[in-house]
């Protein structure tokens, strides 16, 4: 496996032609600077900041603590146009962890003061005005509320059952609860726009509920079986969203368009026995159909990052027990970009915005430009590069790159934090005073599971 060694974009065409792939490059990286229009809003700049979960709340309510104020004003004064927040689950029960941060009556001043400092730390570092999204999850079978398992699932997955051996095998979640979960994705939301927030995101990645939901063929009920069926879950809850909202208020999900299991079990994938192979298809449908529905910006990707990084954050060192990624990363980078650009050709002219674009270090922005610049993506979304170096989006803009000693390096050292359960996550390696010592915890933490097991 070949890790990242380019030292010049000459040499990133020519990897890229030693994998028989292209990507549009541009130096010129002023098409990044320009404002982008939003449903009625004027976002400053094409960048993103993806969702990346910190599990740093102040308490078992899932309460905004010191470190995620911390990095959301960071986010903010980087010099991004739009922060998209970090999933808050909608119902206890529905948290990856303990510090998992959720959104309820009784923290929603805590939310406030969040959003009102993001804002205000834009404004500090003359960046202006910043768009703030909320992201709302149920991490289904994920769940580990009080950081036991406690996985509530869609349908049945033996593969997924095989590959997290320590989480319980459970029976699907009945309709009756869906609907009530439907509920409380609203109420959520209700809670989000009161806090400030300029729109909410309902998340549907990554095998959490809502993504497993696209793919439950084999479910019985209202929520499972036809397609119409398996996105009804989604459309409900988007529905109900923008009834509930006031106009102005966006009304977003982040989508999967892969969720790599083999049929009849995945979403994105053929119709086809033996390991899975990707077909957008349905995928691909869905984005047309939100669109057509008002849906005002598309945010893709991919995958089960627990178990096939390389899909959608190709990285160069694995989290700890797992193999080396399968391919080139430069493989990755590839695929998820012309995935944005196919999603990008069904969106009917919504905009789009692009991730996995950490890997590349300093000669992201040279991507990100000819994407842009040749009609791949409208938005350039940065996750693990933003924890790693937020002030990046007003470096590309105002000294024209990225600094290499600041780049992410794609050591999946933040993913570990977040696997181990009991740090708090951030960049291992540039922010090291403050995320070194959350590492150690979250690793001595899950020697000392494994050794008690």
């Amino acid at each position: 496996m070949k890790r990242f060694d380019l030292k010049s974009v000459a040499e990133l065409e020519a990897a890229l032609a030693g994998i028989g792939a292209r990507l549009p490059l541009s130096g010129d990286f002023s098409v990044l600077g320009e404002p982008v229009a939003l449903a009625g809003r004027r976002l400053a700049n094409r960048f993103v900041v993806q969702p990346m979960e910190g599990v740093d709340a102040a308490d078992d309510g899932g309460t905004p603590g010191e470190l995620t104020f911390r990095r959301y004003r960071r986010f903010a004064a980087g010099g991004s146009g739009l922060v998209w927040f970090e999933s808050a689950a909608v119902v206890p029960e529905g948290r990856s962890g303990p510090r998992q941060l959720l959104i309820t009556e009784r923290n929603l001043d805590v939310w406030k003061r969040l959003v009102a400092e993001t804002r205000q730390a834009a404004r500090a570092e003359g960046c202006g005005e910043v768009a703030l999204i909320l992201q709302l999850t149920h991490s289904g079978r994920y769940s580990r509320p009080q950081g036991r398992p406690a996985p509530v699932v869609a349908q049945r997955n033996p593969a997924l059952e095989r590959a997290m051996p320590e989480m319980p095998v459970a029976e699907p979640v009945g309709d009756a609860e869906l609907e009530r979960l439907e509920g409380a994705f609203v109420a959520a939301a209700r809670l989000a726009e009161r806090a400030g927030f300029d729109g909410v995101d309902m998340k549907a990645v990554h095998g959490y509920l809502v993504a497993e939901l696209l793919g439950a063929r084999l479910r019985e009920g209202r929520y499972g079986g036809s397609y119409e069926n398996r996105t009804r879950f989604l459309k409900n809850c988007l529905e109900g969203m923008r009834q509930a909202l006031a106009r102005e208020t966006l009304v977003v999900s982040r989508l999967t368009v892969l969720e790599p299991s083999a049929y009849p079990y995945g979403w994105g994938v053929a119709e086809r026995e033996g390991p899975w192979q990707a077909d957008l298809a349905e995928p691909l449908r869905l984005v047309g159909e939100l669109s057509a529905w008002g849906m005002p910006l598309h945010n893709v990707s991919m995958g089960y990052p627990r178990f096939q990084p390389h899909l959608n954050r190709p990285y160069d060192l694995p989290l700890a027990g797992c193999p080396p990624p399968p391919e080139e990363p430069l493989r990755g980078v590839v695929r998820f970009q012309e995935t944005v650009r196919a999603v990008r050709q069904a969106a009917g002219g919504v905009p789009v915005a692009t991730a996995a674009l950490s890997w590349l270090r300093q000669f992201a922005p040279h991507v990100a430009a000819g994407l842009v610049r040749e009609g791949w993506c409208d938005l350039v979304g940065f996750g693990r590069n933003a924890f790693a170096y937020p002030e990046g989006p007003r470096d590309i803009l105002e000294r024209g790159g990225l600094a290499p000693e600041k780049c992410c390096v794609a050591c999946s050292m933040c993913s570990q934090i977040m696997k181990d359960l009991e740090g708090r996550g951030g960049c291992v390696v540039r922010d090291a005073a403050v995320y070194v010592p959350e590492y150690r915890r979250g690793r001595e933490a899950a020697r000392r599971r494994a050794a008690a097991n």
